[in-house]
C-alpha cells in the first residue's frame, strides 16, 4: 500500500500548487498562470501570454506530523523534512503566437515512517514485534508544453509528460487476495521497492474576458505506471515456531500505479488596482484510479514457500478511494510596485474510506491555510510561501483489511509546507 507525507490531503497524494507563488495562492492559478513553472503545471495556456523568455527555479519541502492510536500499538509519526528542487522555462518564438515551454517538478513526494507495535493480525493473531513502517511513492513530470495566443484575450497551450515513479514499501504486510486463498490474511515482514517510467498529457485555456477578469479550465489525463523492483522479506512469525532466517525471500516484483485524470475551472478578478481575487474547482477521479493496488511477484527464491504460494503470484490490495472536488481560493495584494502579499484556502474531503485506512494510506488532511510575499525588481522577481494542513483525523472501526489489524483505531495528521522560487526574464 502506499504512504503519504507532502501535504496530503483532500487532493489524495498531491499538494496545493506548484511554486512559491501557486502554493501561497492555494493552488488557484488555473486562471493566471504567469509564469512558466505555474504554466507548466497548473495550465499551459498560461504560456501564450509571455513577452519575453523567462526561468524560474525553486524548492519546496514539507514537514508531516501524526498519531497512530490503537489499543496495545500505536506511536507518533517520525518527523521528516522532504525537499525537492523543481524549475521551468518559457520561450516565446519570433514572428509566430506560439510559445514553448519546459519542466522538471515533483508532483507528488510522499514519505510515512511510523515506529510502533505490529497489531495482532495475520492467520491466528501473530505479531512481529516493534517495527518500522514505512511507504513512499514519489511522482516527478518532465515536461514539454506549447501555447498558441489565438487571440490577445485567448490563449490554449497543451503539454505531454513523462512521469517518474518511485514506491517503498517496508512494514509487516499482510496478503489480499492471492490464489491460493487458504492463505489470504497471511502476514509477513516485507522490504518493497520498485521504480517505473509513465505518460500523460494536459490541454488548457484562458481566456482574457476583461482587462480585470479571466477565467481558465484545464484536464490532464490519467497515467497507468508499471514499476519493477525487488520483494524480500519474511515470515517466520506466520509458520511458528520457525525462527527468522530459513523461510527469507526474495521476488522480483511489480506495482502498477494508477494516477488520476483531474480537471479544474478557476478565475482571477483583478478586483482593485492592487487586489486580485481567485477561486477554483478541481475535481479528481480517485474512484477510477486508487480503486485497486496491484502487485506481481515472481522468481521467488525460497523452495519451502514456493511450495506453498508458488513461484509467482499477484496480490491485489483494496484502496475503495472515492474521487473528491477541491475549493481554492486566494487574494493577492501589491503592497507597492515592487512587493506583494498572498493568502489562500484550500479544502477537499479525504478521499480515504475508513474501511482500508492505515497509518500507510492517512492521506486524510482536508483543510489548508496558505501564506506568502513576493518582492520583484526588473527582470528578477523571488517569491516564499508557507501552507500549513490543520490536524485531520479519522478512525476504523471494522477494517475492510483482512486480519483486522487495524480495527478499531485512528491516525490524526497534519502537514507543512515551504516553497521557494526565484525568476527572471531575459
Amino acid at each position: 500500500m502506499v504512504g503519504f507525507s507532502r501535504v496530503a490531503l483532500g487532493n489524495g497524494i498531491y499538494g496545493n500548487g506548484v511554486g512559491a507563488e501557486s502554493m501561497a495562492m492555494a493552488g488557484a492559478e488555473v486562471a493566471w498562470s504567469k509564469d512558466p513553472l505555474t504554466a507548466m503545471t497548473a495550465n499551459p495556456a498560461g504560456l501564450g501570454f509571455l513577452n519575453k523568455p523567462e526561468a524560474v527555479l525553486g524548492a519546496e519541502g514539507d514537514a508531516l506530523s501524526g498519531t497512530f492510536s490503537k489499543t496495545g500499538s500505536g506511536a507518533p509519526l517520525t518527523d521528516r523534512f522532504i525537499a525537492a528542487p523543481e524549475g521551468a522555462i518559457g520561450y516565446p518564438l519570433k514572428g509566430i503566437p506560439l510559445k514553448l515551454g519546459l519542466s522538471v517538478a515533483p508532483e507528488s513526494g510522499l514519505v510515512a515512517d511510523w515506529h510502533y507495535q505490529d497489531p495482532p493480525g495475520g492467520l491466528g493473531g501473530i505479531q512481529y514485534g516493534n517495527q518500522e513502517d514505512k511507504s513512499s511513492i514519489i511522482l516527478i513530470r518532465t515536461a514539454l508544453g506549447a501555447a498558441w495566443t489565438v487571440t490577445p484575450k485567448l490563449s490554449i497551450g497543451a503539454s505531454i509528460g513523462l512521469l517518474y515513479n518511485e514506491n517503498d514499501m517496508v512494514t509487516p504486510y499482510v496478503f489480499q487476495n492471492l490464489q491460493p486463498a487458504s492463505v489470504n490474511g497471511a502476514k509477513t515482514l516485507l522490504n518493497l521497492h520498485t521504480t517505473g517510467f509513465g505518460g500523460d498529457g494536459t490541454v488548457g485555456m484562458i481566456y482574457k474576458a476583461t482587462p480585470a477578469l479571466q477565467f481558465g479550465a484545464f484536464y490532464q489525463s490519467p497515467s497507468v505506471i508499471n514499476s519493477s523492483g525487488d520483494a524480500t522479506g519474511d515470515p517466520y512469525a506466520q509458520f511458528p515456531p520457525t525462527p527468522p532466517g530459513p523461510l527469507a525471500f526474495h521476488y522480483n516484483a511489480e506495482v502498477k500505479n494508477q494516477f488520476p485524470q483531474n480537471a479544474s475551472l478557476g478565475l482571477s478578478w483583478q478586483c482593485l488596482s492592487r487586489l486580485r481575487l481567485a477561486v477554483q474547482l478541481d475535481w479528481i477521479d480517485w474512484a477510477d484510479s486508487f480503486n485497486t493496488l496491484h502487485a506481481s511477484f515472481s522468481s521467488g527464491d525460497n523452495p519451502s514457500l514456493n511450495k506453498v504460494l508458488g513461484s509467482s503470484f499477484r496480490d491485489n490490495i483494496p484502496l475503495n478511494w472515492s474521487s473528491s472536488l477541491v475549493y481554492r481560493a486566494g487574494i493577492e495584494f501589491a503592497v507597492t510596485d515592487h512587493f506583494k502579499l498572498m493568502m489562500g484556502y484550500a479544502y477537499g474531503k479525504s478521499p480515504v474510506p475508513d474501511s482500508t485506512l492505515s497509518p500507510m494510506t492517512a492521506a486524510i488532511s482536508e483543510n489548508t491555510l496558505c501564506a506568502g510575499m513576493g518582492y520583484s525588481r526588473g527582470a528578477y522577481f523571488v517569491e516564499l510561501a508557507y501552507q500549513y494542513d490543520l490536524p485531520a483525523s479519522q478512525t476504523v472501526g471494522q477494517s475492510g483489511l483482512l486480519s483486522g489489524e487495524y480495527s478499531n483505531s485512528s491516525v490524526q495528521i497534519s502537514a507543512q509546507a515551504l516553497a521557494l522560487s526565484l525568476g527572471m526574464t531575459f
